[in-house]
């Protein structure tokens, strides 16, 4: 396996430092030289299979919290709507206290100290999923609250606000990065890998920004399935009765 996979034009090297290039290059051959090229040209697997109905796997421990996880596909990393569904989820689970679900879960209703979600874009596959732990006795009314929100974004236009907002953080977070030597290497490993440009950093606020109250709306509708989704709990199962 090693011999067939391990191999250097399989291979992104990402250097940031003090270095000279030419040094560095005369270093890298003197250690790896002899790597040779090689391997099967690379087949990315199948697509997976998406849900087409709720499904949920409950385990019984004796906690005072119950630990809940829903979640089913999300997109890959080179789906045009990956940037709208970056702001769209800021929206509603990935801005921390700002977010939707910490507005109505935490700061409304008191159930959970923390509660997200999160859109996780890969090459050949991506997820999404939802987090949050609650006392066991609210976990069924947490979880319909979640689910509740997930409806919402997909029927509701979001505010200009709500927008405004998503968009100044995203793109305004972006030089964090960037702020290090080791987040800049991985950072130009993940633009290689995913074939964005070199220019990719001076590009992003542009592709945050050019996102429309439309487009939220629209990509929550077709990457958000409230009714087809995988649940896992574990919790007190006596004390959380969930359906």
């Amino acid at each position: 396996f090693h011999e067939t996979y391990y191999r250097p034009n399989r291979t992104i090297l990402s250097v940031v430092g003090d270095i000279r290039p030419a040094d560095f290059r005369q270093r890298l051959l003197a250690r790896l030289g002899g790597w040779q090229a090689g391997g099967p040209e690379v087949q990315g697997p199948p697509a997976p299979a998406g849900l087409d109905r709720r499904t949920v796997k409950t385990i019984q421990r004796d906690v005072v919290q119950a630990n809940v996880f829903l979640g089913h596909l999300g997109i890959t990393r080179d789906n045009p709507d990956f940037y709208a569904v970056q702001v769209m989820n800021y929206i509603l689970g990935g801005g921390g206290l700002t977010s939707r679900l910490v507005a109505k879960v935490r700061e409304e209703k008191g159930w959970a100290y923390d509660v997200g979600s999160v859109f996780l874009a890969d090459k050949y596959a991506g997820s999404f999923s939802l987090s949050l732990q609650t006392r066991n006795e609210n976990a069924d009314e947490a979880i319909a609250a979640v689910l509740s929100e997930i409806r919402r974004i997909r029927d509701q236009p979001v505010s200009a606000a709500e927008l405004s907002d998503a968009k100044a953080y995203l793109t305004g977070s972006f030089p964090l990065r960037m702020d290090t030597n080791g987040k800049i290497a991985r950072l130009l490993v993940s633009i290689e890998y995913f074939g964005l440009g070199l220019d990719y950093p001076e590009r992003y606020p542009e592709l945050i920004n050019r996102v429309t109250l439309a487009d939220v709306q629209r990509v929550a509708r077709k990457y958000l399935h409230p009714e087809a989704y995988a649940l896992v709990a574990v919790a007190d199962l006596r004390k959380a009765r969930i359906q």
